[in-house]
């Protein structure tokens, strides 16, 4: 347990650090951040059964990550009064758990190989590794979220299979995270952490009860959400993923295996020659090692589940955002490839551990640097305005009457959600016409019932570059590094 808070707390030192804005810069979320919070407004009152929402049209399966955030708020912002706005409170929490979910990936390594230097060396490369693929540990957005829960189940299974039963419950942890999170997960998670199962049965090895119980208990505490939305919504979310599976083309192998690649190196072709170097360098290293062994078993046989799904799983595969959890891989191969060469080095004659232990240090000590002087770790936002005058101008237009908002084009739903958000949390009634295509983003409760349609204050967002607003503008809207939108009234 040392090694675990030795950790989380050097990274969530080095991440809130990078960050530190947020305790004192207000942050006004729209678009997919507010979406989410949205749903953090219900987590608030735990009577939150889904996740964040897809374009594709349905809820990802469970709340997990939506209730961190509602916490982070709830602490942070409504109790500690350490934070200017919300988002805020959110942004820290997030960033508290990214650094716990990497302390605990490294102290099971720890458990394997009890050495400081070489868990400051793999925690330097780590640092270094984002420093390079930004966002992984210190982006709010969903896509960077699921980054360190899988390098925790690569490392997790990893584990279990070459016999550490008693990781059985970090792999629950990372897989029901990892579910949660996200529908593709339903595809990896099971196949990885079936096949530690399997192999757990098939070699016959020891599990204490304790740890079973332990499995059983987190795995059922994630899956009671799934079920529960499942009785309440009937059918719930999980049928609305296997329509989506067949509603889509499938992509030829060789595209899926290009689109596999491009998460091994900053191109594709220098991340072709790194899989094949780092998978050659670890095999020669293995030697007997279970854990090496093991955990490059584990990536070579995520790298082609990676492509199976791209070819049956990815609509868009022109989009690499969907395949950012996978960057895990290649970081998980840089340790496999620290520990092996830690073993080589402290088997020659001349004094390795001293190697190790400056080499170890040093490396940890340049990660540092250079993630500081590069700002990698810090949590990237862009500004708004508008939003505080252009409510207040529709406040004195609406009156007693609801807040009725329409939008030019559907492009402009992004600055439909950030004024939802903001009304909801001044007691202000704001929502949106459309259900048919909002109630996925602002969720039921935002969207304009009947009687508000027809007696409600009617507002257009256009986007600026859809052409002249149509009415009277009453504010300007937006972040600032797009397009701005006018908000405008209708009478």
């Amino acid at each position: 347990m040392r090694v675990f808070f030795v950790a989380w707390l050097a990274y969530a030192t080095a991440l809130l650090t990078s960050s530190r804005d947020l305790f004192t810069q207000s942050v006004y979320e729209e678009g997919d951040a507010g979406t989410v919070s949205i749903l953090v407004l219900s987590a608030k009152h735990f009577d939150l059964l889904v996740g964040n929402y897809s374009r594709v049209g349905f809820h990802h399966p469970g709340p997990s990550f939506v209730y961190v955030q509602a916490f982070g708020e709830w602490l942070f912002y409504d109790v500690l009064h350490w934070v200017p706005t919300p988002w805020n409170g959110q942004a820290i929490a997030i960033l508290l758990l990214n650094a716990a979910l990497v302390a605990l990936a490294l102290s099971v390594i720890y458990s394997w190989y009890p050495s400081w230097t070489l868990i400051a060396g793999i925690g330097g490369a780590s640092l270094l590794f984002v420093t390079v693929y930004r966002d992984l540990l210190s982006g709010l957005w969903m896509p960077y979220v699921y980054f360190a829960p899988f390098l925790l189940l690569l490392v997790a299974v990893a584990s279990v299979v070459a016999g550490r039963t008693e990781h059985l419950w970090v792999l629950a942890l990372a897989g029901g995270l990892l579910i949660h999170g996200h529908a593709e997960f339903l595809f990896f998670v099971p196949l990885l952490g079936g096949a530690a199962l399997f192999l757990i049965w098939r070699r016959k090895l020891a599990v204490a009860k304790r740890d079973w119980w332990l499995f059983g208990g987190i795995a059922a505490a994630f899956a009671s959400t799934i079920v529960l939305d499942g009785i309440v919504h009937f059918p719930g979310e999980l049928a609305k993923y296997a329509i989506y599976g067949g509603g889509h083309g499938i992509h030829a192998p060789w595209t899926a295996a290009w689109y596999t690649v491009q998460f091994w190196g900053p191109n594709r072709i220098l991340g072709v020659i790194i899989f094949i170097v780092l998978f050659a360098l670890v095999a020669l290293l293995t030697r007997g090692e279970k854990f090496l062994r093991s955990g490059l078993a584990v990536c070579a046989a995520t790298v082609p589940l990676m492509s199976i799904y791209a070819t049956i799983g990815i609509d868009q595969i022109n989009e690499p955002y969907i395949g950012y959890f996978s960057y895990a891989v290649p970081l998980f191969m840089f340790a496999l490839l620290l520990i092996g060469l830690t073993r080589w080095i402290a088997e020659l004659e001349f004094n390795g551990a001293a190697v190790l232990r400056y080499a170890g240090v040093a490396l940890l000590v340049i990660g540092l640097v250079v993630s500081g002087l590069t700002h990698s770790l810090a949590n990237r936002r862009p500004g708004t305005v508008g939003l505080t005058t252009t409510l207040d101008a529709m406040k004195q237009v609406a009156g007693t009457r609801s807040i009725v908002l329409e939008r030019k084009p559907h492009e402009a739903w992004g600055d439909v959600v950030f004024l939802v958000l903001a009304g909801a949390r001044t007691g202000t009634r704001v929502c949106a016409d459309d259900a048919e295509r909002m109630e996925l983003l602002v969720t039921a409760e935002y969207v304009c019932t009947p009687a508000e349609l027809a007696d409600g204050a009617h507002f257009v967002v256009t986007r600026k570059e859809s052409g002249p607003p149509a009415g009277r503008v009453i504010g300007v809207l937006g972040r600032t590094d797009t397009s701005l939108s006018w908000v405008s009234t209708l009478g």
